[in-house]
């Protein structure tokens, strides 16, 4: 009779906990391919890439052959800087879909991300080959190119891009610099032109057209755009130094040295707008002015080799060796590559009568410059005097043919009509 009460209220607990057992059942069940899927979409949008990286990783034990499984999880690995586990990913997404265009997309953005433009390029040249007409992939791709220094082809791709979308400021901006970086500067100021029209409130992008006006001596067209930067933002300090150089370019001193002026009332410790003002006022002649900003720049940028140069130039132009001597020896110590200060040295020691110092120098000046024929013959000369007749006729030699190779390849640039502004 125990045994029997025993039985019948085990059985009557199994009959009310039943329901409480089939939930814990049913919650025990491995949750389906479409909920992990869901429950990562809700998580991506509240920001939780990690957890929405752990469903869609579940996921891929129930469906280990969907591209699209390990290119999402490769997405959300690359969102997590994980980018060496992301790239696995993606080539496994390609693995099983060569023709996934959206996977050889991010596969080419981590490999831009590392920094290994050529795999980036490659494969973002196949994600736009798969879809030529996407605007995004032929964009990138363009990108990819321009940050390998492949400018012509980050200029085709771009084009190609603007021509998908017309009327986005932004690739026209792009298109523009990839066409200065292939020195085709009339279709990039024409670029710039359009990305200024699109979008007018971009002060950089009207700050670059300006800029590259200047460049291609359009300095009135050049003045107008940048004035209407100033007139949105009277504190842009590069637009108000690219007009003091329009000015410049026109050979319009007296307004350059204004503008110089106004902007270092608005920027007194800016380097740049010393030196520029000092070149307008050497170009005046009004010598000790323009020596005392060049002075002020180095004080405001003593790594300016550009200001230690030109005031050495004046130095050297009135006489004073040892301060030239002195102002370009720390041109060329903050330049190395500096050809130009190079030969001055050379020239302002060979002047003081510091013959053998100036013999290095100049020989430097040659291997920076081996088209410039004046340090050949200040070393002819010097070495001359130094009693080295055999050194100087071989240095004066060398100049000849420098000269010689130097007009035979502007002759044939002339013949060929492919100089470029």
């Amino acid at each position: 009779m125990q045994i029997a009460r025993l039985v019948h209220s085990t059985v009557l607990a199994l009959l009310i906990a039943g329901p409480a057992c089939l939930v814990r059942a049913q919650q025990a069940q491995p949750p389906t391919l479409d909920a992990l899927m869901a429950d990562a979409q809700a998580k991506m949008g509240k920001g939780d890439a990690a957890g929405a990286l752990a469903d869609i990783q579940q996921a891929e034990t129930l469906a280990p052959q969907s591209p699209e499984l390990h290119d999402q999880g490769g997405f959300l690995l690359a969102v997590l800087q994980r980018n060496n586990e992301a790239i696995e990913e993606f080539r496994k997404a390609i693995a099983l879909n060569p023709n996934y265009a959206l996977a050889h997309y991010h596969l080419g953005v981590a490999y831009c991300l590392a920094q290994q433009n050529a795999e980036c390029v490659d494969q973002m040249k196949q994600a736009a080959a798969i879809e030529p007409t996407s605007y995004l992939y032929r964009y990138f791709l363009g990108n990819a190119y321009y940050a390998a220094g492949q400018f012509p082809d980050a200029a085709k791709e771009l084009k190609a891009a603007a021509e998908l979308q017309p009327q986005n400021p932004d690739v026209w901006n792009r298109l523009a610099a990839a066409y200065q970086g292939a020195n085709d500067y009339a279709s990039a100021v024409q670029a710039y032109g359009r990305a200024a029209q699109l979008d007018p409130g971009n002060l950089t992008t009207r700050n670059s057209y300006g800029l590259l006006l200047v460049q291609t001596r359009a300095a009135d067209k050049a003045i107008r755009e940048l004035q209407r930067v100033l007139e949105k933002d009277p504190n842009n300090l590069d637009a108000a130094l690219n007009i003091g150089s329009a000015y410049m370019l026109k050979g319009d001193m007296k307004d350059a040295e204004t503008q110089f002026r106004l902007v270092i009332k608005r920027h007194p410790d800016q380097a740049v707008a010393h030196y520029n003002l000092g070149l307008a006022l050497k170009n005046q002649d009004k010598l000790d002015e323009a020596r005392l900003e060049f002075n002020r720049a180095i004080q405001f940028d003593p790594s300016m080799a550009e200001a230690h140069y030109t005031l050495g130039i004046l130095w050297w132009q009135s006489g004073d060796f040892d301060q030239a001597i002195s102002e370009m020896r720390s041109a060329v110590a903050l330049r190395p590559d500096y050809g130009e200060a190079w030969f001055i040295l050379g020239t302002a020691l060979k002047q003081r009568g510091s013959l053998k110092d100036a013999i290095q120098p100049l020989q430097e000046a040659i291997r920076l410059r081996p088209d410039d024929i004046g340090p050949y013959n200040t070393l002819g000369q010097t070495l001359l005097m130094l009693g080295d007749t055999a050194g100087s006729r071989a240095a004066f030699a060398e100049g000849s043919r420098a000269k010689a190779a130097l007009d035979a390849r502007q002759a044939a640039l002339l013949a060929s009509g492919s100089q470029k502004p």
